[in-house]
């Protein structure tokens, strides 16, 4: 369909017509393609000025209305009635404003009407590319969002809730409050802040109307007015909320301390903390910026930032039963672990990486595990055999234990400790050392027999009638590898476990007086 336009400009009196030569920007607008009709008038908004619209339609079959006036805000649904009466879809209507725009913010009569020009003819070009629109009526969901905690967010989600609407208010931080809260005193009546503001986080809080979510942020918005569907992510806290009271006993304890952002880092807060005392929610929260890397290096994903941090508060015994969530083996591991641990932290970027696995032997040395307190155990029937008391079969050993089951090593060793005893020289792994921690496995309840082969003094088929439900094998890599390579077994040739094995099982035997 071919289009077809009719342009009008208004004199609003003289509000347009003293600055702007109207007949001219008319006659401009009736030169321009599509337009079919262009004309000036007195007052377009008063009744002549409507019906004169309402004929053209009707005579020259217009498909597209322009008017250029005053605002859209004061007449721009006058005119789209007026298209209506006349059987036009009252959204190919476009106006311009050269009132608002023009003739009361231009003085010169040529620029003026220059403008108006241009207004006119942007407005003919979009009105082109429009396209009937139909109203109808929709359902709306009353229920309100309020996006921030802040004194005008809380006012607002008081007001809405109290008017009896669900409102949901969102904060990002873990308290209502906002910046208000931070400041001493209010201009220009110097009012304590947090005496206006602390009453209304409390009247948030316990207003049936309003659903609280803080520390949580809106990443996704859908829909349209009155129907709009919101995602929302609600950040952990690492805390239990429905147990948490806000005693503040944890961040009494707790070693790691950073800038506080709400003290704008003028103070220090917790690793566990609350913004002040009189947050709402009153839940303490955890910030968990991201998984330390020497975590994620670790075999056993060892807590390492969190035992450190307890060394350095001197807090030895808390140390090591931090790294004893994990392995059972604390003093062991400080001697020989490979420490991947170090190739992955952080500080090397700066200097050299942490000393992480010397400061973890130092933790163990400074606790006696032949005293150090047993965890709490609830004992259950069911029995676990471990064939092995390498490292293997002693951390599935102390893992069962700690849950209860009723643990039994079969070792066929006169030895316990597997290779952690008989493949490492007792300079880098002091014999004490392993029996003290082993001793500590044993104190938890786990029984140790040591001389027993698996498939000779015991076998799968007595261990189920002694009872045992499970079975591990843990029965280690105890054998060197050949080198491939003729005279590799003659005598006085010895592989590095075999002697190693032979010494510390007591044996002092000398290979020669001439090594290779």
């Amino acid at each position: 369909m071919s289009l077809r336009i009719g342009c009008y400009i208004c004199h609003c009196g003289i509000n347009i017509a003293y600055k702007v030569r109207v007949e001219e920007v008319a006659a401009f607008a009736g030169k321009l393609d599509d337009v079919v009709v262009s004309r000036d008038y007195k007052f377009m908004c008063s009744d002549p000025g409507q019906e004169m619209i309402e004929k053209d339609i009707k005579e020259f079959g217009l498909n597209r209305v322009v008017v250029a006036s005053c605002s859209p805000r004061l007449h721009e649904k006058t005119f789209q009635a007026a298209c209506k009466r006349a059987g036009l879809n009252p959204y190919m209507f476009q106006m311009a404003s050269v009132r608002e725009q023009v003739s009361w913010v231009t003085t010169d009569e040529d620029e003026a009407t220059q403008k108006a020009k241009t207004l006119m003819a942007g407005a003919i070009n979009r009105v082109k590319h429009h396209h009937s629109l139909e109203s109808r009526k929709v359902e709306v969901h009353p229920d309100v969002l309020v996006v921030g905690g802040g004194i005008a967010g809380m006012q607002a989600a008081l007001d809405i809730g109290n008017s009896g609407h669900q409102t949901f208010l969102v904060e990002k931080s873990t308290t209502i409050g906002g910046h208000m809260l931070q400041f001493d005193k209010t201009f220009p009546t110097l009012d304590c802040a947090a005496c206006i503001g602390t009453p209304k986080m409390v009247e948030v809080a316990q207003n049936d109307h309003i659903k609280l979510f803080s520390y949580s942020e809106v990443i996704e918005v859908s829909g349209y007015i009155g129907n709009y569907s919101v995602k929302i992510l609600k950040k952990p806290r690492y805390i239990d909320a429905k147990l948490c009271t806000g005693c503040g006993e944890c961040a009494t304890v707790c070693p790691v301390s950073s800038p506080s952002e709400w003290d704008e880092s003028l103070g220090e807060k917790n690793a566990i903390y609350r913004a002040f005392p009189q947050a709402v929610p009153i839940t303490y929260c955890i910030d968990k910026k991201d998984r330390a890397p020497c975590v994620g290096a670790c075999p056993a994903h060892v807590n390492v930032q969190g035992y450190i941090q307890l060394i350095k508060k001197g807090e030895y015994t808390k140390a090591c039963q931090l790294i004893m969530e994990k392995i059972p083996l604390p003093g062991v591991l400080g001697r020989v672990c490979p420490h991947p641990c170090e190739l992955e932290c952080r500080r090397q970027e700066l200097d050299e990486p942490v000393a992480i696995r010397d400061l973890k032997r130092f933790a163990a040395d400074q606790v006696d595990m032949t005293t150090l307190a047993i965890p709490d155990i609830e004992d259950k029937d069911a029995k676990v055999a471990i064939i092995g008391s390498g490292p293997a079969g002693l951390t599935v050993a102390y893992d069962l234990r700690l849950k209860g089951y009723q643990v039994t090593i079969f070792e066929s060793s006169e030895k316990t400790g597997g290779m952690l005893r008989l493949g490492i020289p007792d300079y880098r792994l002091p014999a004490e050392i392993l029996d003290n921690e082993i001793g500590y496995i044993q104190r938890m309840g786990v029984d140790i027999q040591t001389k027993i082969r698996f498939g000779t003094d015991v076998t799968l088929e007595s261990l189920k009638t002694s009872g045992f439900s499970s079975l591990f094998l843990g029965i280690g890599a105890h054998d060197a590898m050949s080198l491939g390579i003729d005279g590799e077994d003659q005598t006085g040739v010895i592989d590095a476990i075999q002697f190693l094995r032979e010494i510390n099982l007591g044996g002092q035997i000398c290979p020669g007086n001439e090594v290779v």
